[in-house]
């Protein structure tokens, strides 16, 4: 999980401060989780959703792709990248069908 929420951080232009600062948690905290040195509750995951307007289920979906063993860095990064532009796009077009 934590892959996922400093790529979701980094994809969404926030340095750690200002994500502490939105979040309303330390930096330090905010680091850890990063590292998976700590795992977020649920409710800190309903501000990391609620902050970047997504979905707790579709945040766990892309911390859940990041584990499935993409080998290098790079890789993680470009699959980190194209996944929440993928997740992104596909939360518009529920939202267009329900309306």
């Amino acid at each position: 999980m934590g892959e996922a929420l400093k790529y979701l951080r980094l994809f969404n232009g926030y340095k750690s401060a200002q994500l502490a600062e939105e979040l309303g948690l330390s930096q330090s905290y905010i680091s850890e989780l990063e590292n998976g040195k700590k795992q977020p509750s649920i409710e800190v995951l309903d501000r990391y959703a609620k902050l970047f307007n997504m979905k707790k289920s579709t945040l766990m979906l892309f911390a859940e792709s990041l584990e499935a063993g993409v080998a290098s860095m790079k890789q993680k990064q470009r699959v980190a990248y194209i996944g929440m532009k993928l997740l992104q796009i596909m939360e518009k077009v529920g939202e267009l069908e329900i309306e």
